[in-house]
């Protein structure tokens, strides 16, 4: 009997990156039983031809299914990439954020908070039902923003192994070897932090240490945005939100949803024409696929240790992401301390994740402010005004 991954929210025609990456590691991953949930009758049998179309040579099976019982039954890994309140509701989160001149980014700023406060309801609901319908699986979460949801889905009663994936960290170390001439396979790294705030702080060539001559090596280029002086300021390889993510009064960056939304519409027709893979993939960056998802996939379907960046809940109470060994039946956290100079970065973004934990949890206008005036990406003299337009919002 074949093992089942189930894809939730495996109606999205971007879910044909995760059949490209899947048929690219088939040699890594026993041949399963795909299984696509969502609710979306045509866009949902779209994609489960598509699958079968190119997975079912290398021995997969691809079904599909509007019940979530039906869906998940006897399911090993099921992945989560509901996208609640569709690019619609995304749209409304960037739409306040551009309105303060403030990057729209859903994860981080007040985006990431008002997509929180929408999500987080169906995100319990969901793992409420997860956890009765397949407590032996393993939940692997894409949701945005994913520590918050990671952390809701595990505190409302997902399944035991329940983790949340980002390609960044691993992405970011990709980077720098390309850039460098090196292989990533001869690299030894750590990395500390919580999603898309964090730091690769150990950096080994050969066992030669790179962080101390690293700025120079680059040559003037940067990783991700990242430059060569940042990093010698920091002592670190930041992520590259990191300015976001550190200080206020960016320039407002212009939201995605709509951008997607078409997108979306283009792959679709090209998923009709039965073109494999669609051209239009290309025009979206899809890597936590085949950076997160896939290896994550074949990590425990091995059952051997391998390493991976996760993010879990740890004894603070926050979904931290940390390098862990996968096992079959769990995972096993290996990351060493960060470095002291480290600590004020960690433990500012470690306090307004708390804040923004008790604002989603029991919103309050006194809650969405105090997680404003942590927030970095938020300009003290405005938290009052965005936090009262966040809570009419939320009201309404």
């Amino acid at each position: 009997m074949k093992p089942i991954v189930t894809i939730l929210g495996g109606s999205t025609p971007f879910t044909a990156a995760l059949v490209e990456a899947l048929r690219t590691a088939s040699a890594g991953i026993p041949a399963c039983e795909l299984r696509l949930f969502g609710q979306d009758v045509d866009a949902l049998e779209r994609m489960a031809r598509y699958g079968d179309r190119r997975l079912a040579a290398l021995g997969w099976s691809v079904s599909s299914s509007r019940r979530l019982d039906q869906a998940v039954d006897g399911a090993a890994v099921v992945v989560n990439q509901i996208r609640f309140g569709g690019l619609a509701g995304r749209a409304r989160d960037e739409d306040l954020a551009c309105r303060f001149q403030l990057p729209a980014d859903e994860t981080l700023g007040p985006c990431g908070l008002t997509s929180a406060l929408r999500v987080v309801p169906r995100i319990r609901e969901l793992a409420v039902e997860l956890g009765r319908l397949c407590a032996d699986a393993w939940v692997l979460n894409l949701s945005n923003p994913l520590s918050i949801t990671t952390r809701m889905m595990i505190r409302a009663g997902a399944p035991a192994r329940c983790v949340g994936l980002c390609e960044l960290p691993t992405a970011t170390v990709v980077e720098t070897c390309r850039l460098l001439g090196m292989s990533f396979a001869d690299v030894e790294w750590d990395y500390a932090g919580l999603n898309h705030r964090g730091f690769v702080f150990s950096l080994k060539h050969r066992g030669e240490d790179l962080l101390p001559s690293l700025p120079g090596m680059l040559e003037g280029r940067t990783i991700f945005g990242v430059s060569g002086e940042e990093i010698r300021r920091v002592g670190a390889v930041p992520l590259k939100y990191f300015r976001l993510s550190t200080s206020a009064g960016k320039p407002a960056a212009k939201g995605r949803a709509d951008f997607l939304q078409e997108l979306k519409a283009t792959i679709a027709r090209e998923l009709e024409q039965r073109t494999a893979p669609p051209p239009s993939l290309a025009m979206r960056d899809l890597s936590w696929y085949d950076g997160a998802v896939v290896p994550m996939i074949a990590a425990i379907f091995a059952d051997d240790g391998r390493r991976m960046i996760v993010n879990c809940l740890r004894d603070d109470g926050l979904v931290r992401e940390v390098p862990v060994r996968v096992w079959r039946f769990g995972v096993d956290v290996i990351g060493t301390e960060p470095p002291a100079h480290l600590a004020p970065w960690l433990q500012r973004w470690a306090a307004h994740e708390r804040a923004l934990v008790e604002a989603v949890e029991s919103p309050t206008p006194e809650r969405i402010e105090r997680a404003l005036a942590l927030d970095p990406a938020v300009p003290g003299a405005r938290v009052r005004e965005i936090g009262q337009a966040i809570w009419a919002g939320y009201e309404n």
